[in-house]
């Protein structure tokens, strides 16, 4: 296996066609990362679905998951109730949440008693779009969603920003150097110091967190 070489790290970065970041990390390190997913990642997507087929059938997160887990949605920062009928278009934001406590989380719970009292900030109905191309949708995961479907998005893999990962390195770097069993950037390995000081700004990353089989 090829190593990365940091001498040449900074220039190196800027040129590269795609940027691929695989980690192998220990449990403990994991909620490092569940930050991130609340403020959001993208994951790619094929045509105009509705949010079940969306996360079902293209994601992966099974159907009694989403039923029973999932108490609260919001598409491009409307509450959803029906997630069959609701259409979810390339460029959109999914915001995903347990339930929530109190009178706040009885009003937004999808399908609630209370669905019918806040029509003004409910996604209205739209119609499917003969559309199958290739995209991505912004997917944000809030409370109980980060810690339990959280780590099965990070191992597909998703989008973020270079600037959201240097952030993460900055923050928990400590925790890194303990908690990293192993870096690649593009199939070549890094040592954490290396990752630490590469400079993401302006990429955008395929980052994949895949949890260390010793934990």
């Amino acid at each position: 296996m090829e190593y990365f070489d940091p001498s040449t790290s900074k220039a190196s970065i800027k040129n590269l066609s795609e940027t691929n970041l695989r980690l192998v990390v220990g449990q403990d390190l994991m909620p490092s990362f569940y930050r991130l997913l609340a403020k959001g990642f993208m994951v790619n997507v094929r045509g105009s679905f509705s949010i079940k087929e969306l996360l079902c059938q293209q994601l992966g997160i099974p159907d009694d998951y989403l039923e029973e887990r999932i108490q609260t949605i919001f598409l491009d920062g409307k509450a959803v109730d029906n997630v069959s009928s609701t259409i979810v278009k390339e460029g959109s934001t999914l915001a995903l949440s347990a339930a929530m406590p109190g009178v706040v989380g009885a009003m937004l719970r999808k399908g609630g008693y209370y669905a019918a009292m806040r029509a003004q900030i409910s996604h209205p109905k739209e119609d499917r779009t003969n559309n199958d191309q290739t995209g991505k949708v912004k997917l944000k995961l809030f409370n109980l969603t980060a810690k339990e479907i959280g780590p099965f998005f990070l191992d597909q893999g998703i989008w973020i920003s270079g600037t959201d990962l240097e952030n993460i390195l900055s923050n928990y770097r400590s925790s890194f150097q303990t908690g990293c069993r192993l870096a690649e950037l593009n199939k070549k390995k890094l040592t954490i110091d290396e990752l630490c000081q590469l400079n993401w700004q302006g990429k955008e990353i395929f980052l994949q967190v895949k949890v260390s089989k010793d934990g």
